[in-house]
């Protein structure tokens, strides 16, 4: 037993192995993946696909069906180089596919946005801002008030700008962050403001009445709060922005078949019975059984995809001294259940129950009775052998 202990320890610490990428050729013409074959599965990728000169950016987009107005599953981004002499792009996929099932995937084209395509989207952008603001604030008599909250104000300008940036992308991973604090500030002391002394803070007519005067006032308060998020938007907008220029959608495009396996294990392990290391009364036999992994190895980590629940029979019966032998019951041998870890590409490490029964002695199998079943620890070592390799799933 000290040896078996000594083997299970140095299992323990067994080095991983190490995923690897498969590569996937993207034919931008005919849409599709490696001649038309399947997507590798259970495997992290490496696509790479033709470029045209100006482009500058290429995004990937995988989702689980057709209906692309869900968030995606998976994206990343490729960037040309300064020098712009790439005529491909390789962008590592890092989300293995599950086997025999079907994915949607979209591949977006991105150049550099013109002068004149930045000074539009400063005007679809800066006429939304401003129409929204307008109808944010409701000016009263004596003070001007803001319809929703401040925080809240500030969130749907943010989600204005996110919104017509949606064909847009940025060279230098420069997300709009939304606007700044200064900007809740000024909706903060709008929504305070009263306008009983707006002559003081105001150059008017003498003609005007207090009316007139207290409208200038809210209206130049109002647009001083446009002036702000306006130049913040030009800060963005005047940043290396890239434009939407292409975009290719493969709809449902199948991942290979993988293989379900049925892990047969062969081994010899030892059982408890009683006692202490002074008067230790065990026995040990070789046992055959079956693992269920807990994991895939794509999709899981190291440890459960290494674990399972596995089940067998010992192949024969066990003797623990002084005419104890112990046998199972229906199948009159030794059965056990337990967890198993896989340390070497072929060696398990189990470890469970084993559910023995006095021995039966000339008794027929019809003859179980649950008064003489008992359950035992158990450990043990097994060689595993995948069966039933081309089993589809």
């Amino acid at each position: 037993m000290k040896k078996l202990y000594t083997l299970l320890f140095l299992l323990l610490y067994a080095s991983p192995l190490f995923a690897q990428y498969e590569t996937v050729v993207f034919n931008y013409d005919r849409a599709y993946f490696n001649e038309g074959q399947p997507l590798p599965a259970e495997s992290n990728l490496m696509l790479t696909g033709e470029v045209g000169r100006n482009i500058r950016l290429v995004e990937l987009a995988i989702y689980r069906t057709a209906d692309t107005s869900k968030e995606p599953l998976y994206t990343n981004i490729w960037k040309a180089r300064g020098a712009n002499t790439d005529k491909q792009f390789v962008l590592p996929v890092n989300y293995p596919l599950r086997g025999n099932e079907k994915y949607t995937l979209v591949l977006s084209y991105y150049a550099p946005a013109s002068i004149r395509q930045k000074r539009q989207l400063l005007r679809q952008l800066t006429s939304a801002l401003d129409a929204y603001i307008d109808q944010s604030f409701e000016v009263s008599r004596s003070s001007v008030e803001l319809r929703q909250h401040p925080k809240k104000l500030r969130s749907d300008l943010n989600a204005i700008v996110n919104q017509g940036l949606g064909l847009y992308r940025n060279q230098i991973d420069y997300d709009f962050r939304g606007f700044s604090d200064i900007v809740l500030d000024k909706l903060e002391q709008l929504d305070e403001l009263r306008l009983r002394k707006a002559k003081l803070n105001i150059l008017a007519r003498e003609d005007d009445d207090n009316r007139t005067v207290r409208l200038k006032y809210a209206q130049e308060q109002i647009e001083a709060l446009k002036e702000m998020v306006n130049q913040e938007l030009v800060q963005y907008a005047n940043t290396r922005l890239l434009v939407l220029v292409d975009r290719k959608k493969i709809t449902d495009y199948a991942t290979e078949k993988t293989k379900n396996v049925l892990a047969l294990n062969l081994g010899y392990g030892g059982v408890y019975y009683s006692g202490d290391t002074d008067n230790l009364s065990s026995d040990t036999a070789p046992y055959a059984g079956i693992s269920i992994p807990l994991g895939r190895a794509a999709f899981s980590s190291t440890f459960w995809s290494r674990s399972s629940i596995s089940t067998g029979v010992f192949l024969k019966n066990l003797d623990f001294g002084d005419d104890n032998v112990a046998t199972g019951p229906v199948v009159k041998r030794p059965v056990y259940v337990a967890l198993g870890y896989r340390a070497l590409p072929f060696v398990r490490i189990n470890a469970g129950a084993t559910v023995l029964q006095s021995d039966q002695g000339s008794n027929s199998i019809s003859d179980f009775n649950v008064d003489r079943v008992y359950v035992r620890p158990f450990i043990g070592l097994s060689l595993e052998l995948n069966l039933w390799m081309d089993l589809n799933r």
